[in-house]
């Protein structure tokens, strides 16, 4: 049982209580995050993630970045574990499998790498995936047929084909549909084309 400030929040038998625990904790997270981004340390991570020379050149010391940005991560994991882990009961290393690894990966990936609403569009996505791949089964194959690794299959399949034809994810998607609208009748169609050079310092490293 955990106890804030004298409320008591007991995973089975008050669920509510957990449910709006996790909320909190998301929301602070969200809120934190947001904030980071447009502080000088949020913009340093964004010179390093961008070009580790230019940022250099900047006036950015990149191995204390890097260690910031760890650390960072590190204590928000150390969150979702500790909610995990008191979701769940117990847990060993078995049940951290290659397919949740894929999976988080998916999650940012779909989403949006680098942007806060990619990791609740890639989230939604991969949680309703596989539903809805259960439903595209029974509907086409039948009900009690097991296929498997189709699951992995068509995780690994989408997340090549983001990778290769939409990097940014969906929320990437979502920015250039609403540029397109912004800007329209003056919208170009290759405005949004990908740069396939790099600059010559990053050719150097």
């Amino acid at each position: 049982m955990i106890t804030i400030f004298g409320f008591e929040i007991e995973r089975w038998s008050m669920p509510s209580r957990f449910y709006y625990l996790v909320l909190a904790v998301t929301i602070i997270c969200t809120l934190f995050y947001r904030n980071l981004l447009r502080s000088p340390l949020g913009r340093a991570f964004a010179a390093v993630r961008d070009s580790e020379v230019s940022a250099t050149a900047m006036g950015v010391h990149i191995a204390r970045t890097k260690g910031k940005a760890f650390g960072l991560s590190c204590m928000i994991t150390g969150w979702a574990g500790a909610l995990m882990g008191y979701y769940a009961g117990n847990f060993n290393n078995e049940t951290f499998s290659l397919v949740i690894s894929i999976t988080l990966l998916m999650m940012i990936v779909i989403g949006g790498l680098g942007s806060i609403h990619g990791a609740f569009f890639g989230a939604v996505v991969v949680a309703f995936l596989p539903q809805a791949l259960s439903m595209l089964k029974d509907t086409v194959v039948g009900s009690g047929v097991a296929i498997p690794g189709l699951e992995t299959g068509v995780f690994g399949m989408i997340l090549i084909l983001f990778i290769l034809f939409e990097p940014m994810g969906i929320y990437g998607r979502w920015l250039k549909i609403r540029t397109w609208f912004e800007l329209f009748p003056f919208a170009r169609k290759d405005m949004f084309r990908r740069q396939k050079s790099y600059l010559k310092t990053e050719r150097l490293r």
